[in-house]
């Protein structure tokens, strides 16, 4: 991975390069039926909170974050490390995705490997300046591949075997989700409405393609546009860090919106609100389900412009 450096404003951050390889993967049929054999649909759980629909004012675009946002998650988050082991059978994954073991369970061994090097991975882009390093989960995979290929629990050399399926399946397999109520509608309305939106949001490549399977449309059909949203994996880099907003405020800036005309939902304290006033945005804390509300209460955080417990409450916005 290449980098290059940029400042935005008055900062100086380390972002991919246009070197850098592109890891866009379009949906095929294999990913369209795992996801949707898999998956199941999931309700939100209601926390005790109250809505506050006091709507900011001159909002021209809205940023969405995904997990415990848009989408209702199992665990309350992206997982990448954590293992569902009492239940997780990881050899009939693999060899689903065409990878056989020789023998016995090697779940446990998987977990020890993906936070190995996720950690050493972590570690290099810290060396790098970055302040909350992202990984892209593939090349994790990949390296766990190859230690169980030379530790002698695969039957053939994974070599250059594609690993999206896998990693794919092993995420659905840990992190069930399934799209919150409202959404993808509020999207289009809001779209309709004149608002710009986007996504900032912590994922990897699977996330586009799980939205899409379980929505039947791709996100600019949703109204969602290309060039506003950052995804942490591409980025390298993961939110708390205010620099995953530098892509789209920079493209909404040149168009004449101003950070203090963005608003940005999400349903963390310190990742979504703390994280977007940082980079100058308004905020709204999505309080919709109780596995992934995040209050950090105790921690220094900002207080949102809004809270919303339903998606279909951000329709105050629309006036």
């Amino acid at each position: 991975m290449y980098y290059r450096r940029m400042s935005f404003p008055g900062r100086s951050l380390l972002l991919p390069s246009e070197d850098s390889r592109d890891y866009h993967v379009p949906m095929t049929d294999d990913f369209t039926s795992t996801i949707n054999e898999v998956l199941s649909p999931l309700r939100p759980i209601p926390p005790d909170i109250s809505p506050v629909l006091k709507t900011p004012g001159n909002i021209k675009a809205v940023l969405f974050d995904i997990y415990g946002t848009l989408l209702v998650s199992g665990t309350g988050d992206i997982s990448l490390a954590s293992l569902q082991r009492d239940t997780l059978d990881m050899n009939s994954i693999l060899s689903e995705c065409g990878f056989s073991s020789l023998f016995g369970s090697c779940t446990d061994l998987i977990a020890e490997l993906i936070n190995r090097f996720i950690r050493e991975r972590h570690e290099e882009l810290q060396l790098l300046g970055v302040d909350y390093p992202e990984v892209e989960i593939r090349d994790i995979w990949r390296k766990v591949l190859r230690e169980l290929w030379e530790k002698g629990y695969l039957e053939e050399d994974p070599g250059n075997k594609s690993v999206d399926l896998l990693a794919l399946r092993h995420e659905l397999s840990v992190n069930p989700v399934w799209p919150m109520p409202g959404f993808p509608e509020i999207v289009r309305s809001l779209k309709d409405a004149g608002f710009r939106i986007g996504i900032v949001s912590n994922a990897q490549f699977y996330t586009p393609l799980i939205i899409e399977a379980l929505t039947g449309k791709k996100l600019e059909e949703m109204g969602f546009e290309t060039e506003l949203c950052a995804w942490s994996y591409r980025e390298q880099r993961a939110k708390p860090s205010r620099e995953i907003f530098t892509g789209p405020l920079m493209k909404l800036s040149e168009a004449g919106i101003e950070a203090s005309e963005i608003l940005y939902i999400g349903n963390d304290m310190r990742n979504d609100v703390a994280c977007a006033s940082a980079a100058g945005c308004r905020t709204v804390l999505f309080a919709g389900d109780r596995r992934s509300l995040r209050l950090r209460e105790g921690e220094n955080t900002v207080e949102p412009d809004m809270i919303v417990t339903r998606l279909t409450e951000l329709e105050s916005l629309i006036t």
